[in-house]
C-alpha cells in the first residue's frame, strides 16, 4: 500500500480495510504538475475523457499536492460506468479527513457531488476540480507508452495486521508512477524528426467540428521526454454551473512557461 493507504489501513474500522485489501494503488507525485497542466490548459466545458478508465475496479490514487499527502479512493461502478470518488486527505496533528465525495462519467460531462443536497460552493469547487486531477491522472497513466509503473513492496506491517484480523491479504505490491524516457505520442515509431527534437509538452484537448457537433479530440503528451518536460502556467476560472454537472469558461495562459528534468 502507498504510505497514506497504510496509515488509513491501520486506522480505519473492517469495512475501511476490506475495500484497501481489493484495491490497487498508485502514487502520483511525480506526475502531479502534468496532471495540473492538463487540468488548466484544457477547456472547462470539454467533459471527462472516455480514456479516464480505472486500472481495476477498485483504484487507490495517492500523491503529495502542497506538501501533503492527499488520496482519491476510486471505484467503478459497472451498472452505469460511474467512477466514485472519496477525496482523503492529511490534516493538522496527523489527523486524517475524507475532504469530497463525488463521482464523474467517463465520456461524458456528467458529475455527481457527494449525497449533500446542496453543497457549499467552497466545496463544490473542490470537489469538481479534484475530480478533473483524477482524469488527467488517469488519462496518463492510460495513454500508451507514457507512464513507467514502479513496483514496491507493500509493509510488512500491513500484512501481518490483516493477517491478525483475518482478512484477505492485500496486494503485494503498489506502483510509483513516473515519465518513462523517450519519445512519446501519436505515431512514435514515424515520429518526424523534430518532434524527437522537442520537450515533451502537453497537446491540448481541442474541438474538430469536421468529426461532427461537440465532437472533442483528448489531449495527449508528445515530445522527447529525454529533454525535460515543457509545462506552462495556466490562471482556472472556477465554473458558474458545477453543481449540476457542467462548466462553462475556459483557462486563461499566463504566459509563462517552465521546464523540469525528468526524476
Amino acid at each position: 500500500m502507498t504510505p497514506l493507504a497504510a496509515k488509513i489501513f491501520r486506522m480505519g474500522d473492517e469495512s475501511t480495510q476490506r475495500a484497501l485489501t481489493a484495491s490497487q494503488f498508485l502514487e502520483c507525485s511525480a506526475l502531479t504538475s502534468m496532471a495540473l497542466e492538463m487540468r488548466g490548459a484544457d477547456p472547462s466545458d470539454s467533459g471527462f475523457s472516455a480514456n479516464a478508465q480505472l486500472p481495476a475496479p477498485r483504484t487507490f490514487i495517492e500523491a503529495i499536492i502542497r506538501g501533503k499527502r492527499i488520496a482519491f479512493a476510486c471505484q467503478e461502478r459497472e451498472v452505469d460506468g460511474r467512477v466514485s470518488v472519496n477525496c482523503i486527505a492529511e490534516q493538522d496533528e496527523g489527523r486524517i479527513a475524507i475532504a469530497w465525495q463525488a463521482a464523474f462519467v467517463p465520456g461524458s460531462d456528467e458529475i455527481v457531488l457527494g449525497d449533500e443536497t446542496i453543497p457549499s460552493e467552497s466545496k463544490t469547487g473542490s470537489a469538481f476540480a479534484g475530480l478533473v486531477l483524477v482524469e488527467k491522472f488517469l488519462c496518463i497513466i492510460n495513454q500508451s507508452g507514457l507512464a513507467d509503473l514502479r513496483p514496491h513492496d507493500t509493509d510488512k506491517r500491513v500484512m501481518r495486521l490483516a493477517a491478525e484480523r483475518g482478512l484477505e491479504p492485500p496486494q503485494l505490491k503498489w506502483y510509483q508512477c513516473h515519465i518513462r524516457p523517450g519519445v512519446h505520442g501519436t505515431g512514435v515509431s514515424n515520429a518526424k524528426v523534430e518532434h524527437r527534437e522537442h520537450q515533451l509538452h502537453y497537446v491540448r484537448k481541442h474541438l474538430k467540428p469536421s468529426l461532427g457537433p461537440d465532437r472533442w479530440i483528448d489531449g495527449y503528451w508528445r515530445g522527447n521526454a529525454d529533454l525535460g518536460i515543457h509545462l506552462k502556467s495556466y490562471i482556472g476560472h472556477p465554473s458558474k454551473h458545477v453543481a449540476t454537472g457542467h462548466a462553462d469558461g475556459e483557462p486563461s495562459e499566463v504566459r509563462a512557461a517552465s521546464q523540469r528534468k525528468l526524476d
